[in-house]
């Protein structure tokens, strides 16, 4: 089926109405701290180029390669890497543009730099796709050039951009608002695990159920416990010793029926997971660093094993706590609890925390995801060159706030209710995102589908546009033409008189 051209407009390519000019490899030795800014593709942010992160070059360079200078209003395209994306430069000083980044040259005075704007922000997901290359992508200025274009008339032009103006930026303010809410949803659940840990989620409840049993209470009791189940003098002192190391966290600090308690005291072991390879396919998943994800077990890009050995050893229990111990600096630490989905094991940089009854698994997950335990994880790490590391030993020297047992259920139960709610809101707010995100290019479809605003007969018609625009870049490719060729005969004969 044919496209349907508006009328009045008429269908063109891209480098017809204007010209793509690729950067200059400008070299890594004439880099400054100061001076003239190098725009390259990581310049190119949403909408405006950023000076974040930029180099810079001498000053000399203005002359040396004028060509590829930057002024502000000029239009740039990302043509390596994240394709087409674009920005204006609007900056009062020049700058000087680097190789891969394009600069948007207009061949006549006929056109609105805006309305381009908004047209290579539409097509750049074309862009995108058109790029060529394994690894990094690229896309040669000839490439867009040959792109198909609907060019209106000149007048329509001005009634497209004037309604994209007052459209646009109204999208653009929700995105913004949007876009605060993750975080805002961040701080949320941290200040509920906060209040969890601290006590102030169930000051109401401990007044209501004084009579409970104590921390200090359940610790005397998983001691004995722990005491009995020994079958020799040197477990016993073992124990004994464990239990005889004193906190350095102060429990008056907490509610009077709380206490800070090693995590050693109050768990049996911490073990690390398989070492061997995992497969593509197999019996039951390796879990692995990448699959604990906000304090559940995320079950996407998983591994597998069909090792009967490592399955018998590593099998995961139903409620068992996994620390990651190896992960990046921000990272490392991140715990998630198994609930028993399916049977799995559990890979060599997670530990498995066993502990005993008189502390709650799903208490000591949003202990262990909280900004205390995260703080605690921060100052123990060692780090290594981009990975750091928490290991068995340091983990068990973690101060838990413990408080009664049925205290700890009533905190899972309210935790898990601001959860969930954190978590309706933060799924209203991916639906709402992706019809914002959509919103802008539908808006820029109607645009340059001549539906957007209404045509108007007395328009002059785009074919004498694009008459005149031709006209423009024929005198203009003569003069280059001429300059060049002048620019050439007096190098020639100055190196004849050399």
């Amino acid at each position: 089926m044919s496209e349907k051209i508006p009328r009045g407009w008429i269908k063109t390519k891209v480098g017809s109405v204007l010209g793509i000019r690729n950067g200059y490899a400008f070299k890594s030795k004439d880099f400054k701290s100061t001076g003239i800014p190098l725009i390259k593709q990581t310049n190119l942010v949403e909408n405006s180029v950023s000076l974040k992160n930029c180099q810079y070059l001498d000053s000399s360079f203005l002359v040396k390669k004028s060509n590829f200078t930057i002024e502000k209003g000029d239009i740039l395209i990302a043509m390596s890497g994240s394709l087409g994306k674009v920005s204006v430069y609007n900056y009062d000083f020049p700058a000087l543009q680097n190789q891969r980044t394009g600069k948007l040259n207009f061949y006549s005075k006929y056109l609105l730099r805006n309305l381009f704007f908004y047209y290579f922000t539409y097509i750049a997901y074309i862009i995108e796709k058109s790029g060529k290359g394994c690894g990094i992508q690229n896309i040669s200025a000839g490439e867009i050039e040959e792109l198909s274009f609907l060019l209106p008339p000149l007048n329509e032009q001005k009634r497209i951009v004037a309604k994209l103006d007052a459209i646009i930026p109204r999208i653009d303010s929700v995105k913004e608002r949007l876009e605060k809410i993750p975080a805002i949803l961040k701080r949320f659940r941290q200040s509920v695990l906060s209040a969890a840990v601290t006590g102030k989620l169930t000051e109401k409840w401990r007044e209501e159920h004084p009579e409970v049993e104590s921390a200090e209470t359940l610790i005397k009791k998983v001691f004995s416990q722990r005491v009995n189940d020994c079958l020799s003098t040197t477990q016993r002192e073992k124990v004994k010793e464990i239990f005889d190391e004193v906190e350095t966290e102060n429990s008056e600090q907490l509610p009077t029926s709380w206490r800070f308690v090693f995590l050693k005291k109050i768990c049996e072991s911490f073990q690390y997971g398989t070492s061997k390879k995992s497969h593509k396919e197999g019996k039951i998943p390796v879990l692995r660093m990448g699959n604990l994800k906000d304090g559940k077990i995320d079950w996407s890009d998983l591994a597998y094993t069909s090792n009967e050995s490592e399955i018998k050893k590593y099998l995961l229990k139903k409620y068992t706590v996994l620390f990651n111990r190896t992960n990046s600096p921000e990272l490392v630490g991140k715990t998630s609890i198994y609930t028993g989905e399916r049977r799995a094991i559990f890979a060599g940089y997670l530990i498995r925390i066993n502990n005993y009854d008189v502390v709650n698994a799903y208490y000591l997950n949003y202990t262990l995801n909280s900004g205390y335990a995260k703080d605690y994880c921060y100052r123990k790490k060692s780090d290594g060159v981009s990975q750091s590391n928490i290991n068995a030993q340091k983990l068990a020297h973690f101060e838990l706030p413990l408080p009664p047992l049925e205290e700890q259920k009533e905190i899972v139960r309210q935790v898990d209710k601001l959860f969930a709610l954190a978590d309706k809101v933060e799924t209203n707010y991916r639906q709402a995102k992706e019809r914002v995100d959509k919103l802008s290019q539908s808006v820029m479809a109607k645009a340059f589908r001549g539906e957007l605003v209404p045509q108007n007969p007395t328009d002059e018609p785009a074919e004498k546009l694009l008459e005149r625009i031709l006209e423009e870049k024929t005198k203009m490719e003569a003069t280059l033409k001429k300059a060049k060729k002048s620019s050439t005969t007096k190098k020639t004969k100055k190196k004849g008189k050399q």
